[in-house]
């Protein structure tokens, strides 16, 4: 698997199913290594901030830090692409220390299962698949 990128095309987009009519909020994710390394391919979510977050890190934040990293639209991630594009990928592959494999996938479960709770539908599709927006 390649390194990670800026490139929306090679993205998931996360359709959590929890909005009005079953879409939305999204989380935009990706499998890849962090650009450099030659570590093992993980998954990453995209923060807010631009920097993709390894998985099992993300599902480690506060519930609240979860939330802020949701996207309302496809028409926002297409935006967020479009600003994020040019710039250098930024990948934290780092999960938080002194915490044990047990209450990682504790975490996890705990995050599966909130999402879960709330989905009416949800899917996955390739942001490449997302309409393009007029570069403003």
């Amino acid at each position: 698997m390649p390194a990670l990128t800026n490139d929306p095309s090679r993205c998931e987009l996360l359709n959590l199913g929890w909005g009005p009519g079953g879409h939305g909020p999204y989380l935009v994710r990706q499998e890849g290594h962090a650009p450099g390394g030659k570590s093992r391919t993980e998954r990453f979510i995209l923060q807010k901030d631009g920097r993709w977050l390894i998985n099992l890190a993300f599902v480690m934040l506060p519930e609240a830090e979860q939330e802020k990293q949701l996207f309302h639209s496809p028409a926002e991630v297409v935006q967020y692409f479009e600003d994020l594009h040019a710039k250098p990928v930024r990948a934290d592959t780092t999960v938080p220390s002194g915490v044990s494999s047990d209450e990682i996938m504790a975490h996890f479960e705990n995050c599966a299962n909130r999402i879960l709770r709330g989905m009416r539908t949800g899917g996955v599709t390739s942001t490449h698949a997302l309409p393009a927006q007029p570069v403003k």
